[in-house]
């Protein structure tokens, strides 16, 4: 993911996908960022951006567990095994 970063005077970094608070000073900015963002998008070929999406939707976790934790899926797992004995 890039960022645009003001306090470098206007040069982009590479994040490691980790969330960040990004403040823009003006719209110029913010211009440029998006430019720079569909740029780069437009520059992935289609087959590494599927990739990319395939490769994060394989890693995310169920969705009981994105939603409530582990205190429900551990509840199933006791209750799977249960029945299983």
């Amino acid at each position: 993911m890039h960022v645009y970063d003001l306090t470098n005077s206007g040069k982009l970094y590479v994040t490691n996908n980790s969330p960040e608070v990004i403040c823009m000073a003006n719209g110029h900015d913010l211009i440029k960022y998006m430019t720079v963002e569909i740029v780069n998008y437009i520059d992935t070929p289609k087959d590494e951006r599927k990739q990319a999406k395939a490769s994060a939707k394989a890693t995310r976790e169920h969705w009981l567990t994105r939603w409530f934790g582990w205190g429900p899926t551990s509840v199933l797992l006791w209750w799977r095994g249960r029945s299983e004995r």
